[in-house]
């Protein structure tokens, strides 16, 4: 008999699989969405549109609670499921968002081959791969962190324009004219970072927006 429930539960697994778990949390099966219902209650999720520098930019929700933690372990405790959810979540605002459907690439924001050595991974490249999958706009790889810049978090105004000087580069043999770029990156502060690669972005052409995970109350 027991041999029989054995293989009845079996079968039903095969044939009604069960939800996997919530990378958020680890204890409640996902959604579509790519997390729980308690998660994403959980995330305050409010999606926004401003200007920044006087480009369009985008986010989901705002930096705080929740949501800080899930970045910070996505950052600094090789969270790549946690970025997948995100990457979701990312994908399915911006399908709802009419004025980005003629986007042409997601361009992640790199990070200098250092920091990346030591990370391991970018979590906006994990965040536009993921974004892709779902909205199916191609990742544009074609831009490099040319100049290794400290934080910018201690920086005064001028301070920060002069940290990022050059600090991005579009590799030989790419071409971004006329070519609308969706510049992706986790969290949005004072937008310094985003500017300087929309710039570099521009002067080959291309017409560069951001959209970001998350917004921090600067905004």
């Amino acid at each position: 008999m027991n041999r029989l429930f054995d293989w009845l539960r079996a079968w039903d697994d095969l044939v009604f699989p069960p939800k996997p778990l919530c990378p958020f949390c680890a204890r409640e099966g996902c959604l579509d969405l790519g997390c729980c219902r308690v998660c994403l209650d959980s995330l305050a999720v409010k999606w926004e549109a401003v200007k920044m520098h006087g480009y369009s930019c985008y986010s989901l929700l705002p930096y705080q609670g929740f949501a800080r933690e899930l970045i910070h372990k996505m950052k600094y405790q090789n969270g790549r499921e946690i970025a997948a959810a995100f990457g979701i979540l990312l994908s399915r605002a911006l399908q709802e968002e009419p004025s980005l459907a003629s986007v042409n690439y997601l361009v992640p924001v790199p990070l200098h081959p250092s920091r990346l050595a030591r990370r391991g991974f970018n979590q906006a490249a994990l965040l536009a791969d993921n974004i892709s999958r779902g909205w199916r706009r191609p990742v544009f790889k074609g831009v490099v962190r040319a100049k290794k810049t400290g934080p910018q978090s201690n920086l005064g105004y001028n301070e920060r324009n002069f940290n990022l000087r050059g600090a991005f580069q579009v590799l030989p043999g790419f071409n971004l004219r006329g070519k609308r770029c969706l510049i992706v990156d986790d969290v949005i502060t004072s937008g310094f970072t985003f500017r300087a690669l929309a710039q570099v972005i521009e002067s080959y052409g291309g017409k560069p927006r951001g959209v970001f995970l998350a917004r921090t109350e600067i905004l």
